[in-house]
């Protein structure tokens, strides 16, 4: 078996939940399987999955058909690893409690995880247990989650290795809450078992308090006071590093969704009294819950103003104050997770972006897109370390997936010898290829064919005195010349290494494939704990994490200029280079 250590100098995992609930919402709110672009994320989480006498199971009778779909997405990406979430924010907390209280079920729930993924094509497991000692569980549910992990990592490396196969991955999503993580974690031994975190630096704030606040600072905030300090996304992700999880494993995340209040006063700066939840969105149909596409339509017109100290974005229509992200503070929460050198970001989820260009006017998916553009790699800035290659018992064996890679047919004009070619370990001269990254970067949102007089949005829930922004030509559609994302776009070395995730690479963001599953939308208050981050055992603990994105101007990035693939370096000539043979444990990377 060959074995290729890639590491990453730079954050570049982008992981996205899609919240199988929203099939059944209405009109524009409705999202499914086949609306999701498998180009624009690295990992997608397929939210969620139930327990059922402690066997991992489907949560509705349709799931598994579902299931075979969104796994089928990878015939349009095969890089992208694909995961199934199990819990969520209103799971039956006392399921996850019974699982892990004796070795015996805990045995059974990680044969049936196997069972249920591999015969469904995923590639791995998020654990979505948001409060471990949270309202239902018992005393020992600490250390039992610490088991659990420590089991389902054992079990995923001796099934690959019986069966000759990479491993499943393991990941959890986990809270942001201090209180949370001391009660419910021990870091440093659920993070050596997990390929990565994701920590729901969102729903710090929300209109079940009684004043106005951002639900996903980045930084804390001048108003903050006693245990509010510890609500804001730096405070979290630097805790969870401090109590020994690796930065490289940790995912900060984002929401694409905003929380909005109903102001109660002409007061309308961070603190300002409240009656309780803004109004439910026009299509997700939660109080104070506004998707980033619903938010692009209630604040058109309406200037964004800036939280300075904690750089994150708000506006004020009428009555109604909301917090949310956009491309501004989406920015600045990228930079910070690379400073830091985090893995990568997470979104819940891919059904709260505009999906069809008609909110924003700004292109298809344009929240997920600006992050895509920020963290995949395909940038310039994304930078690779080859480390290690080695191989066992294939001295011979040509017809092993690293020697016959359709991921390298990249249609070079000086492939002179296929057998050289067709395998993954020789087209990658990485100090000399320009790759394609022009097509990650060359924007589609500056071919807006507008058309007219599409007033569909008549939406009961827009009471705004002015109905110019809700029933206006504002809200056209907009044809773009969206991403053409079929494989050449992705003909960057660090995709091409990629999809080899050996179990033990876990330094490589693509081979770290953790999803989390993000919320049951039908919390004990329907009103506004419809979110993917409620933990609804204690207000005090949720971990929410909104993002939203508006007035998103990314135009004219043209740079074909990196579409240059002929290279004299694929001109191989010395049949050293060509033999299949024990020589592949050195392949000569310029």
């Amino acid at each position: 078996m060959c074995k290729l250590n890639l590491i990453a100098a730079s954050s570049t995992r982008l992981v996205c939940y899609f919240n199988s609930e929203a099939e059944d919402r209405a009109e524009y709110g409705e999202f499914t399987v086949s609306d999701i672009d498998p180009n624009q994320c690295t990992h997608l989480i397929y939210a969620f999955s139930d327990i059922n006498n402690n066997e991992v199971v489907p949560m509705k009778a349709t799931d598994i058909q579902q299931y075979q779909s969104f796994n089928g997405l990878k015939t349009r990406n095969p890089l992208l690893k694909t995961l199934l979430a199990v819990g969520g924010l209103t799971f039956d907390i006392q399921k996850f409690s019974e699982m892990v209280s004796e070795q015996q079920n805990r045995a059974k729930f990680i044969q049936s995880a196997i069972t249920i993924l591999r015969a469904n094509g995923f590639d791995g497991l998020n654990i979505d247990w948001r409060n471990p000692r949270g309202a239902g569980s018992q005393l020992q549910d600490k250390q039992r989650f610490t088991l659990l992990c420590k089991e389902l990592k054992e079990a995923f490396v001796a099934e690959g290795t019986a069966a000759n196969r990479i491993r499943l991955i393991i990941t959890a999503s986990v809270s942001a809450e201090k209180a949370t993580i001391d009660a419910s974690y021990e870091v440093a031994e659920i993070a050596m078992h997990l390929d990565f975190i994701n920590v729901l630096t969102f729903d710090f704030h929300g209109p079940w308090e009684n004043v106005t606040g951002h639900h996903s600072p980045l930084y804390q905030g001048s108003q903050d006071i006693g245990n509010k300090n510890y609500s804001n996304t730096d405070f979290a992700m630097q805790y969870w590093r401090k109590q020994g999880a690796p930065t490289e494993k940790l995912n900060l995340g984002i929401a694409a969704y905003g929380r909005a209040f109903d102001l109660s006063t002409n007061a309308s700066d961070v603190g300002a009294p409240v009656k309780g939840p803004g109004e439910e969105g026009c299509y997700t149909g939660e109080e104070g819950f506004w998707a980033s596409y619903e938010t692009c339509l209630y604040i058109e017109g309406v200037t964004t103003q800036l939280i300075t100290d904690q750089k994150a974005p708000y506006a004020v229509t009428e009555n109604q104050w909301v917090g949310f992200d956009n491309i501004d503070s989406l920015d600045t929460k990228v930079n910070y997770l690379k400073n830091y050198s985090f893995g990568g970001a997470f979104v819940w989820s891919l059904d709260l972006d505009d999906n069809s260009g008609e909110f924003c006017k700004m292109g298809k998916n344009p929240f997920i897109s600006h992050l895509h553009t920020l963290l995949v790699p395909g940038n310039q800035n994304a930078k690779l370390t080859l480390s290690i290659v080695y191989c066992h018992g294939v001295e011979n064996n040509h017809n092993i997936p690293y020697h016959n890679s359709s991921f390298n047919n990249h249609n070079f004009t000086y492939q002179n010898n296929a057998q050289y070619h067709n395998s993954p370990f020789h087209n990658h001269n990485f100090s000399h290829h320009n790759y394609n990254n022009g097509h990650h970067h060359n924007f589609p949102y500056h071919n807006h064919s507008v058309v007219p007089n599409q007033n569909h949005i008549n939406c009961p829930y827009h009471n705004h005195s002015n109905a110019k922004y809700h029933n206006s030509p504002c809200h056209n559609h907009i044809n773009l010349t969206y991403y053409d994302h079929n494989f050449s776009d992705h003909n960057n070395p660090l995709y091409h290494h990629n999809n080899h995730n050996f179990p033990d690479d876990h330094n490589f963001a693509f081979h770290n494939h953790s999803i989390a599953p993000y919320h049951k939308h039908k919390h004990n208050n329907g009103h506004y704990h419809n979110s993917p981050y409620h933990n609804n055992n204690n207000l005090s603990d949720y971990n929410h994490n909104p993002y939203h994105y508006h007035t998103l101007l990314y135009h004219n990035h043209n740079n074909n200029h990196y579409n240059n693939h002929n290279f004299p370096y694929h001109n191989h000539k010395n049949a050293t280079y060509h033999n299949h043979s024990s020589s592949h444990n050195n392949h000569n990377f310029p």
